[in-house]
């Protein structure tokens, strides 16, 4: 390349750049004076109309009809904002047809600002206007297709759809997608599993399209699976080829009938059939049997007369048995309910409307009935009755009412049954009323008694034990051994009739609703520890294994636990043989820590182990072991305050475990 001379060019030198840049490009290249009224086409080329001299009639001439007022209106924007102008619009071809162009045409600027000249290019696009046109065109054809086929397919039941190669859903009728629960967007272009279809279905599948691609033949089966709202239905299909003009498999299309009920019916069908050969061949052997024996349908004739009879006494028994029930129970002055499951209708007797307060002659909602209940009653004895009714719980319920009028509290006893009518259309709900309340009051002041008596003895106890210690200390001294044996064993049964004693306070206060539980935080290492302290000093006769434990801080009641850890212990030496092994043991999680003793005594019958944690409860082979029946229940109420859990597990002469678990928090 020459180096530049740095002296410009010359006018003639421009002037054949410049056509050599018009001979160059394909575009038509023009100028236009300042307002658009003349116009010169700068190549010669004469693509527009009368264009390849200087003409004012240029574009009612050249551009088309039904596009001029666009033109004019795109000229005075540019001229007003001496900007550039750009437009598509269609124009009169030369070959006197319509063709598109695209013009662009930029402004001179003289040394003012104002506008000389404008220098322009139009470009013919009429064939990528005429493509669009058609792209437009198949599409609206496409979309006009669609919509015939959505037409055609949305009134089947029927789900139709079609595969690509690739086996992705490119069509999915209205039925197809309502059972996926998809649109059209969610659904077109994505695989088997993308539309929800469980693996071993979409392999299925695939295998099949890959067959059907290789082969060209079409494939049919059944296969249930769910339905978005129908739950899991059976259906037929069958997958078909799609070929191209080659003959080339290019797609696969599918349709699947919903076959749930014909199979169903088909089943039933078969099944009424087989019962009716069963029925035929049953009427066959009968009609034989009547053939053969005149003498046996006298027989039958006869059982049958004496199985009235017997079925009018059983009638007769039954009403009597009802008569006996009823005197029953108002001898046992009960009152009685019924309630409809659906209607809620409530009918009861003169006795219940006693017992709540009515008058006999009064009418009684449940509603009312209710409304009687104690505050502290009410919620728990609706929330048993509602089960009850729904969901057919036991109703075994005893709770406090305050009569309507004589404002009388009694202790009432509720136990119903819900039974299902035999027209099926609804459930009768009756039951019982007792009036407990002397029973009730008979329980409370034997309860006040109880602990009466064991805070009056536990005084006195307290002080004998701290005596008792004292003498057990200084015998340490003293080498009399029958007196040291005599002072150790003196505290040790201090020691547990003290425990017992404390079991009855804490079984009153449970009775009273007065036992609670003073929560601090402390160590369960530390209250295992006390407890094999307490365990070395007062049981010699077995041996021991406490596991080691994990330091552990835990929100509870320290005392009570310790109480409930000294009582499963106490049972474990009680019911084990003197030098068995009794092990303890203290693990912990993230959310709780579990307290195990397990012992190698007699054990326990599986019938028995849910009753163990109930109040005075011993299991028949204990009868020659000392005990209430209340230590149990005392430490499964104390384990409940705390919101935990305690059981028992064993097997009969090999030994037992009781567990508990206690929240961390």
């Amino acid at each position: 390349m020459s180096k530049p001379s740095g002296k410009p060019h010359s006018t003639s030198t421009n002037d054949e750049r410049f056509k050599a840049l018009l001979k160059a490009t394909s575009d038509i290249v023009y100028s236009l004076n300042p307002d658009w009224s003349i116009m010169h086409e700068l190549d010669g080329r004469g693509f527009l109309l009368y264009a390849n001299k200087p003409t004012t009639e240029w574009k009612t001439r050249n551009v088309y009809h039904e596009d001029l007022e666009m033109v004019e209106a795109a000229i005075a924007y540019a001229i007003a904002n001496k900007s550039i102008f750009q437009l598509e619009h269609r124009v009169n071809r030369a070959d006197g047809g319509i063709g598109w162009t695209f013009s662009r045409a930029v402004p001179i600027f003289d040394s003012e600002g104002e506008i000389t000249e404008w220098f322009g290019l139009a470009s013919d696009i009429t064939e990528r206007k005429l493509a669009e046109q058609s792209l437009a065109q198949s599409r609206e054809i496409l979309e006009q297709q669609k919509r015939t086929y959505e037409t055609i397919t949305s009134g089947t039941p029927d789900l139709m759809y079609v595969f690509d190669l690739n086996y992705r859903f490119t069509y999915a009728n209205t039925a197809l997608l309502n059972m996926w629960g998809k649109t059209w967007d969610e659904a077109i272009g994505k695989g088997l599993i993308e539309n929800g279809y469980e693996p071993w279905h979409a392999e299925m599948h695939e295998r099949e399209i890959d067959s059907i691609r290789e082969t060209g033949i079409s494939i049919r089966g059944e296969v249930a699976f769910p339905h978005a709202t129908l739950g899991r239905r059976l259906y037929d299909y069958i997958l078909n080829p799609v070929f191209n003009e080659s003959g080339e498999v290019i797609a696969v299309s599918g349709t699947t009938r919903d076959v749930t009920e014909r199979d169903q019916w088909e089943q039933r069908l078969k099944e009424g059939a087989e019962r009716l050969q069963a029925m035929n061949e049953e009427f066959a052997a009968i009609n034989e049997e009547l053939t053969s024996s005149n003498e046996q349908i006298l027989a039958t004739n006869e059982d049958l007369t004496a199985a009235n009879e017997a079925l009018l006494g059983a009638k007769y028994t039954i009403e009597e048995s009802k008569h006996a029930l009823r005197l029953a129970i108002d001898a046992a002055n009960f009152g009685t309910w019924y309630i409809h499951s659906v209607t809620r209708e409530f009918i009861t007797d003169a006795r219940l409307k006693e017992l709540l307060g009515y008058y006999p002659d009064e009418p009684l909602s449940i509603e009312q009935a209710i409304a009687q209940i104690t505050d502290e009653y009410r919620d728990y004895v609706s929330q048993k009755f509602e089960n009850a009714i729904y969901n057919k719980g036991d109703y075994d319920v005893t709770y406090t009412v305050v009569g309507l009028h004589d404002q009388r509290l009694r202790w009432l006893r509720a136990i119903g049954n819900l039974k299902a009518d035999p027209s099926g259309a609804f459930s009768a709900f009756t039951g019982v009323v007792m009036d407990i309340t002397e029973q009730k009051m008979e329980d409370i002041r034997k309860n006040d008694f109880m602990g009466m008596v064991s805070h009056e003895l536990k005084t006195p106890l307290t002080s004998l034990s701290a005596y008792l210690q004292l003498l057990d200390m200084r015998s340490q001294e003293n080498t009399d051994q029958v007196s040291r044996r005599a002072i150790s064993q003196s505290v040790k049964q201090t020691k547990r009739m003290t425990d017992m004693i404390n079991g009855f306070l804490d079984f009153s206060r449970l009775e009273a609703a007065k036992l609670k539980v003073s929560r601090s935080d402390f160590d369960i290492a530390h209250l295992i520890k006390d407890a094999q302290e307490e365990v070395t000093m007062l049981y010699s006769t077995h041996k021991f294994i406490f596991e080691p434990v994990e330091s552990r801080m835990i929100n509870a009641d320290k005392g009570k636990l310790g109480q409930v850890i000294a009582n499963l212990i106490g049972n474990a030496v009680k019911y084990s043989a003197p030098d068995s092994m009794i092990q303890v043991s203290c693990i912990s999680n993230q959310d709780e820590v579990k307290v195990s003793v397990k012992d190698q005594g007699i054990g326990i019958r599986n019938e028995e182990l849910p009753k163990l944690f109930e109040r005075f409860y011993r299991v028949d082979n204990n009868n020659l072991i000392s005990g209430f029946g209340i230590g149990l229940y005392v430490s499964s109420e104390i384990v409940k305050l705390h919101g935990g859990k305690i059981w028992a597990e064993s097997v009969l002469g090999e030994g037992s475990v009781f567990t508990f678990t206690i929240p961390l928090k």
